[in-house]
């Protein structure tokens, strides 16, 4: 700020030859403190001040005050201001002797008067505006500023050195620094006078490092100011920038290995990066083509056109030399923006592209024949029609079957063993929309309780010591599209029911070792040749699990129940068992199949293919008929108790009518209604159900 802009241009002019009296006059009529003193061409030669004339009126009467003159009394000896002179200019005169100022222009004509109240006011407030603009500055830079006075204790700390102190500033101002700080090094410098520079600091868990200056006033020391960093960003950072030079650098020498050609060219076409290997191909050193243009070195490209373009061109017959190779070429696009293009060459001629179709053609045919090994291995062997049978109970259930296939409710099938529960599974599974996914079988008897988790749900890797390495998948997702058949479910353990019954109803699997979840899409068969209801009321199956199974129950009666279909039976094994047996078995004489008819077979069908395929090894090469010498004594056994009179057969037969006769009662008494027939009976709904299908009973 100039001296016109803070002076008052009230100013009382005086001659030299003025007396006191009339100099005071004029002061009062501009109400001065002070009066110029000028020359005849109005040049300032002296400055009287108000409280000169009161000394000099008081040391004298009236009329003294009236004789004497301004001259005798005026200073001469002054610090006279210019108009354009800057304020700041001041400070270097002794102006604060002083307390009013005179103002003279060019010509040193006085203009006006300052007073040493107002410039003190003035450089206060431009002092304290100068604080405030440095403390904003301070505040807004990155680095953290501690500044303290000659004593060491702290009268500057900025914004940043409070982040990263995690020190508040009204904590801090006017304390020791080595009572907040210690050993920063401030207490040194003031002592030393020598600056400190690129030091390293720890504050907390902050690697910082430090500037530490003197503060001087002349040639004393003042102060001591720190300016830090924390660094450990910057490390971090540093750390990152080490590892992406690593990358780049095995990128580049992944590059440069490669068989195959590659180039690499700026969205100018100006080559980047090109490996040996395309060198090579194109009888040249790959170094030497680094900034080149690509059409200077590489015959008929379309890099350059990749690259300002955008477009990929994915397997095109490019000439190279006398090659037609096939190459890629693909943009590459950075923030949206195509950078640049990379080039390969995927064959160096059109016989080795052949070559490579041929290979996969084979390849294709290979995998083709797995595929359908693999489908005919997971995939059920038996349909509905090759249920052998035309029995009643046998027809009722293959229709049973057929009905239950077009669902996706779960099935469970009961019997004695060797029943052909199986065979049943299969056909609904092949008669099913999913006769196209798998068919996973596991019999839940045979494999051991510490196994049988990991047998149905599979294992993640690490799971467990002997675990194989990437993990295994169970039954459960091996048939996921398909059926899975859970055969003997009846001795499945009760901790195993309760992991099967979550599976049933969430239809979501959860590997051993496993942390997530596998959705599956499974049909679920189940079979037991186990009472069911029986074990539940001795508490070996749960409850729950078992209507979440018997939802569509299928019961195969036993061979005894159904010896109408042994003829057929015997046939149909006989035809399979010789394709393996060194004889030929034409058929099964009538005597024998006398002693087969009269047998119970507690082993069913399963035992009766073991009964032919032992007659059919007994037989000797000129016999076609399966006779009673080639059957097992146990047979015909069977035959002589029923000579004798009523035998367990007939027995189990009237059992057997004397059951159905009160099913037609009960029915009859209940009006037809089911659910009230079961009651009468005092038997269980689900097992009078299985009775009334046992009996063909509509």
């Amino acid at each position: 700020m100039l001296i016109r802009e803070l002076m008052s241009p009230n100013v009382a002019i005086v001659a030299p030859d003025m007396s006191l009296r009339q100099a005071a006059i004029a002061m009062a009529e501009k109400a001065a403190q002070g009066a110029a003193v000028v020359d005849d061409g109005g040049r300032i030669i002296g400055w009287v001040k108000q409280s000169q004339l009161i000394d000099a009126m008081a040391a004298d009467d009236f009329d003294g005050a009236g004789r004497r003159r301004v001259n005798e009394v005026m200073l001469s000896d002054m610090l006279i201001l210019r108009t354009n002179m800057n304020v700041k200019e001041l400070q270097n005169f002794d102006f604060y002797k002083y307390d009013l100022f005179p103002v003279a222009d060019a010509a040193n004509r006085p203009v006006g008067t300052l007073r040493q109240n107002d410039l003190v006011r003035f450089l206060t407030e431009n002092a304290l505006l100068i604080t405030g603009k440095m403390r904003a500055v301070l505040n807004s830079v990155y680095n953290g500023v501690i500044a303290v006075n000659e004593e060491g204790k702290i009268n500057i700390f900025n914004d940043a050195a409070e982040s990263i102190t995690g020190l508040s500033r009204k904590e801090v101002m006017w304390h020791s620094i080595d009572e907040i700080i210690p050993n920063t090094g401030l207490k040194r410098v003031l002592e030393t006078g020598q600056p400190e520079l690129n030091k390293p600091f720890f504050i907390g868990n902050c690697k910082i490092v430090t500037n530490r200056s003197p503060i001087l006033k002349g040639s004393k020391i003042v102060g001591a100011v720190a300016i830090f960093q924390d660094i450990t960003e910057l490390q971090t950072v540093a750390a990152e920038l080490e590892n992406v030079k690593s990358l780049k650098s095995t990128l580049e020498s992944a590059i440069a290995s490669l068989f195959e050609g590659i180039v690499i060219v700026d969205k100018n076409g100006y080559i980047t990066m090109m490996n040996q290997s395309y060198g090579e191909f194109l009888g040249i050193d790959a170094r030497q083509a680094i900034g080149l243009h690509v059409a200077d070195v590489i015959p008929n490209t379309r890099m350059h056109v990749v690259a300002q373009g955008g477009k990929a061109e994915v397997m095109e017959i490019q000439k190279i030399k006398e090659n037609n190779s096939v190459v890629t070429r693909i943009p590459i696009i950075k923030d949206g923006e195509v950078v640049g293009a990379v080039g390969k060459v995927l064959f160096k001629d059109l016989k080795d592209l052949k070559m490579v179709a041929s290979n996969m053609s084979k390849l294709q045919s290979e995998l083709e024949y797995y595929r359908e090994e693999l489908r005919k291995l997971y995939t059920g062997k038996y349909t509905v029609e090759q249920i052998v049978g035309n029995s009643s109970a046998i027809n009722y259930l293959k229709s049973i079957a057929l009905k239950a296939a077009k669902g996706q409710s779960t099935v469970l099938i009961l019997g004695e063993s060797g029943t052909g529960k199986e065979v049943f599974a299969q056909a609904i599974h092949n008669a099913s929309p999913r006769s196209s996914g798998p068919f996973i079988k596991i019999n839940c008897a045979a494999v051991p309780e510490n196994l049988l988790e990991s047998e149905l749900f599979g294992y993640d890797e690490g799971a467990f010591t002997g675990a194989k390495k990437g993990g295994k998948p169970g039954k459960f997702e091996l048939a996921n599209g398909g059926t899975i058949f859970l055969d003997e479910i009846g001795d499945m353990p009760v901790a195993m029911q309760a992991k099967l019954l979550r599976v049933l109803q969430e239809r979501e699997i959860e590997r051993v070792g496993g942390t997530k979840s596998l959705k599956i899409n499974v049909r679920v068969i189940a079979a037991t040749n186990r009472d069911l209801e029986n074990m539940i009321e001795q508490g070996q199956f749960r409850q729950d699990l078992y209507y979440r199974l018997n939802i569509i129950p299928i019961h195969i009666p036993p061979l005894r129940e159904r010896r109408e279909d042994i003829p057929a039976l015997c046939q149909f094994l006989l035809h399979k068992i010789s394709e393996q047996a060194p004889n030929q078995a034409e058929g099964v004489s009538d005597d024998a199949m006398e002693y087969i008819l009269n047998y119970d077979w507690p082993g069913n069908v399963r035992e009766l293919e073991n009964v032919l395929e032992r007659a059919v090894n007994l037989m000797d090469e000129d016999e076609q008929m399966i006779i009673p010498e080639h059957l097992p004594q146990i047979c015909k056994k069977s035959r002589k108790k029923q000579t004798l009179g009523i035998g367990v057969a007939n027995l189990s037969d009237m059992v057997d009518n004397a059951e159905k006769q009160a099913i037609c009662q009960a029915l009859e008494a209940a009006g037809g209604n089911k659910s009230k027939a079961a009651k009468l009976l005092g038997i269980h709904r689900s097992g009078f159900y299985q009775k009334l299908q046992k009996y063909n009973i509509g």
